[in-house]
């Protein structure tokens, strides 16, 4: 929602910047003189005075409805003069240059529109919320109807205020800066609409596809989203230029000059992104997923379009653009079916072979019993090598649960149970020690 309020603060900026020249004049804004309009006519190239036409073509269409939506009222005129001259006098009876009907139309317009915004609409969305809350669609259409009513509001309020002010607009210059300035908001609140509609559908299939478990297609639809937003801010920048009277073909022309110069700046951000792309696609690992990196190891939070963000076990937070991330092996350990444990247990070089044999079965058996312990994946107890203060068995078993805590757990009711294995046999463990032998030696006589 910040976000959203932070786009139109720019769009609106825009549009305040584009309009500005306007307001100075009440009459168009035509050139002084005809030397004047001929001497700019040279200086525009033909692609700029062909727009300029079609601007001209836009705002006289705009005149010819404002002049309809009047003609209206003076037919209303007519039609009360039929029945009550004196009462058409007095509506047709001009204060400051206006007819009082147009002041009343105004006024009734305004009142109309705030009847329809307070009551009517929060009528419809209440009984529309109602609905789809006893039918148990709560996730998506209520929250969806709810955001939806402000860009409804303004979208009726554009069109009230707009038609209120052409009632009582006599100057061609005014109605013309008027339509344009509702065109501005036409346009915002059409695509704050489309910008609702694209997160409320997006957030329903994250919810869905979350349900099911399917991390990799949630992060796909997060990803599509935010590029869905930016092409829709775009798009919407570029239609309140063009309804500000600013030449969008230039803009993107220039764009296009300097698109070279452009790549050759961003290069390492185009690589980002195509980097992040490349993550989103091949899926290595999606947010969430516990990786290991050259630099790293931790839990991954966000895939954006130039970074990536991994939390780390000390809680850092580390960020690696993309681009490097896509080129480097990443160690994904959410993806283990089940964990590895590798130990040695050392027995005393007391044991006998029997002993031996008999320990790595029971220790074997012992494992397997354990609680949380992957018997599918195999238990392997072998006897390893001689070494140096014990003999060494190498132990090997595998984990159902990867995370910190089970593994630990795991591994203590393993280790537990090797121990207890060990004792009932009478035998103990090495620990590293140094046998040292003293050589007598025989007295030497002096002579």
């Amino acid at each position: 929602m910040q976000t959203m309020k932070t786009v139109l603060r720019l769009v609106l900026f825009a549009a305040i910047f584009s309009i500005s020249p306007y307001l100075c004049f009440s009459q168009g804004t035509a050139p002084a003189n005809a030397a004047e309009a001929a001497e700019t006519g040279k200086s525009l190239s033909q692609e700029e005075l062909e727009y300029q036409k079609r601007q001209a073509i836009i705002d006289q269409n705009a005149l010819q409805k404002a002049e309809q939506i009047k003609g209206r009222l003076k037919g209303v005129v007519g039609e009360v003069q039929k029945y009550s001259p004196q009462t058409a006098d007095f509506l047709a009876k001009k204060y400051f240059g206006v007819m009082f009907i147009q002041y009343v139309a105004s006024v009734f317009m305004l009142l109309a529109t705030f009847v329809a915004t307070k009551y009517f609409l929060r009528f419809l969305f209440a009984r529309l919320d109602r609905m789809f809350r006893n039918s148990g669609s709560k996730s998506f259409a209520v929250a969806f109807l709810e955001n939806l009513r402000k860009p409804l509001n303004l979208f009726a309020w554009a069109l009230g205020v707009y038609v209120a002010l052409v009632f009582i607009l006599e100057d061609s210059g005014y109605v013309t800066l008027v339509s344009r300035v509702m065109g501005v908001f036409f346009w915002i609140a059409l695509f704050w609409g489309v910008w609702i509609v694209c997160d409320s559908a997006f957030a329903a299939m994250e919810c869905k596809f979350r349900s099911k478990s399917s991390a990799a297609t949630v992060n796909l639809a997060d990803f599509l989203r935010r590029v869905l937003k930016f092409f829709i801010v775009v798009v919407a920048f570029l239609s309140v230029l063009t309804s500000c009277g600013v030449n969008v073909n230039t803009i993107i022309a220039s764009l296009g000059i300097g698109g070279m110069a452009l790549a050759f700046a961003s290069q390492d951000t185009i690589a980002n992104f195509f980097g992040s792309v490349s993550i989103i696609l091949d899926r290595p690992f999606m947010v969430g997923d516990w990786v290991k990196t050259s630099s790293c190891e931790g839990t991954v939070e966000a895939i954006g379009f130039r970074s990536t963000r991994i939390r780390t076990f000390s809680k850092t937070l580390v960020t690696i653009p993309n681009s490097s991330l896509a080129k480097e092996a990443v160690e994904n350990f959410t993806k283990m079916p089940a964990r590895k444990v590798m130990q040695t247990v050392g027995l005393t070089y007391s044991a006998t072979p029997d002993q031996i044999e008999s320990a790595m079965k029971n220790i074997r058996e012992a494992i397997s019993k354990s609680e949380g312990v992957d018997t599918e994946g195999g238990v392997y107890v072998e006897f390893a090598e001689f070494g140096a203060s014990s003999l060494d068995l190498s132990v090997i078993y595998y984990v159902k649960h990867i995370d910190a805590a089970n593994f630990a757990a795991t591994k203590r009711r393993a280790n537990l149970a090797i121990m207890r294995a060990v004792a009932d046999m009478g035998l103990s463990f090495a620990f590293p020690s140094t046998s040292v032998y003293i050589e007598s030696m025989p007295d030497k006589k002096h002579s």
